[in-house]
């Protein structure tokens, strides 16, 4: 699923300057959004990580899948655009990229960051390139990320930013994210990162190699992960929530979304004709990539649990049936892991499925008995940190198996922007100290 990001004055930064981890590249007047032509004030170099200087939390990330062996996108001498939505703000920041399913070293030629505006293009005077160790190009190795030097100027919250990338060499889209925002490729022709407008450009349904911004200030700061699968994608409650905490004054918090389509607790995906990574590694597989490595990491809030009630027999093995203490176990797993490291775990009870006919076989007596009992459990264990009562924030009260009509986004099973906008507002503001 995309969703139409549209570029503004208030969307991106004032340019300052750009200084790398060994030492400053190039020097340049940019153009700032509204206020006319501002220098780059250049000063000494600064590691992102410096904490005496200010406190890294991650404003926009992404869970990746690698697609299915028959479907990866193959690229050459070509451009991506990728458009992606901040949450926190920050005086300084990074991207991240990476190579995570990768099967053999990914060569990024360029990568750039500017304003976008409508479609693929960008807005001029906004572009400046990123640095890598002070080199304009880098590789990564498969498994591997990468993160671009710091961008020493200022990231504004809650906006959209392009990120752009050339790939040189023939490069295989091994690792990707699907339904999770907009993205495009341009025709062959050499480095087009700095293009105004994306010459031959093509709408992507993936979105490749980027991994995540990530801000800084010199104040403290925070990151809150959403851990979870396609009801958070559909519904956007992440985003919805970020809005909330900015309105609220707690806009030192981010908010980012590590939710992969089709994803489960326990299990990583296999569909029943075979491997299907589309649905990616499970929750208790890539916690430590996809949470713990998140910069300024303090909480949690996880949303999981239907496909894997409900997925077996249908687009998963029926061998991968699961018990309600199988279940159990696996949020307790997290619990214990997300407690190791400091940080405290929430978690969203499971929304209602009644009338769904999108995915034959999820709406019956039996996966409706499991959801209403793994939701007691939340609710009544104690052992989380918190709870997020999404069951109670959608449900139809005159039939409460099925989402409240105003929340359905039509498929009686994800919930819609409306139905992500009421789970942000279910989510309790002083259980984050950061307020």
């Amino acid at each position: 699923m995309t969703f139409p990001l549209k570029a503004s004055a208030s969307h991106f930064l004032t340019p300052l300057r750009q200084v790398g981890h060994v030492r400053i590249r190039n020097a340049r007047v940019a153009a700032a959004l509204w206020i006319g032509l501002t220098a780059w004030d250049l000063t000494a170099s600064r590691a992102f990580a410096d904490e005496e200087q200010g406190r890294a939390a991650a404003s926009w990330s992404t869970g990746h899948i690698h697609p299915v062996p028959a479907s990866v996108a193959r690229y050459q001498d070509q451009t991506l655009r990728e458009i992606v939505h901040t949450s926190i703000g920050g005086d300084r920041f990074r991207i991240r990229f990476a190579n995570t399913f990768g099967s053999d070293t990914l060569h990024i030629g360029a990568a750039h960051v500017a304003v976008p505006n409508s479609g693929s293009s960008i807005v001029p005077g906004t572009d400046r390139a990123l640095t890598f160790g002070g080199n304009s190009s880098v590789d990564i190795p498969a498994g591997a990320v990468a993160l671009s030097d710091l961008v020493d100027a200022r990231l504004e919250k809650l906006a959209d930013i392009a990120i752009s990338l050339y790939l040189p060499s023939l490069t295989q889209g091994e690792t990707s994210t699907l339904f999770q925002g907009t993205a495009y490729l341009s025709g062959s022709g050499g480095d087009q990162t700095a293009t105004i407008d994306l010459p031959g450009a093509t709408p992507l349904a993936e979105w490749p190699f980027v991994f995540g911004v990530d801000a800084t200030n010199d104040g403290d700061a925070a990151t809150i992960v959403a851990f979870a699968d396609s009801a958070t994608i559909v519904s956007q409650w992440p985003r919805a929530l970020a809005e909330r905490l900015v309105a609220s004054g707690m806009d030192n918090l981010g908010v980012v979304s590590e939710a992969i389509a089709g994803n489960r607790l326990l299990h990583n995906s296999a569909g029943p004709g075979g491997p299907d990574p589309r649905w990616g590694e499970s929750l208790l597989t890539r916690f430590d990539r996809d949470v713990v490595g998140q910069p300024g990491l303090k909480y949690v809030i996880v949303w999981i649990g239907l496909n894997d009630i409900a997925g077996p027999g249908t687009f998963y093995p029926a061998a991968e049936v699961v018990s309600q203490n199988d279940l159990i176990a696996g949020f307790r797993q997290l619990i214990a892991r997300s407690h190791e490291r400091g940080m405290t775990i929430q978690a969203c009870t499971i929304s209602p499925m009644g009338g769904n006919t999108s995915l034959p076989g999820f709406d019956t007596p039996a996966h409706e008995a499991a959801r209403v009992a793994l939701n007691q459990w939340i609710r009544a264990s104690g052992e989380f940190d918190g709870i997020v009562d999404a069951d109670l924030a959608l449900r139809d009260p005159a039939s409460p198996t099925r989402l409240l009509p105003i929340y359905d986004s039509g498929d009686h099973l994800h919930p819609n922007a409306a139905g992500g906008r009421a789970i942000a507002k279910a989510v309790d503001l002083t259980r984050f100290e950061h307020r």
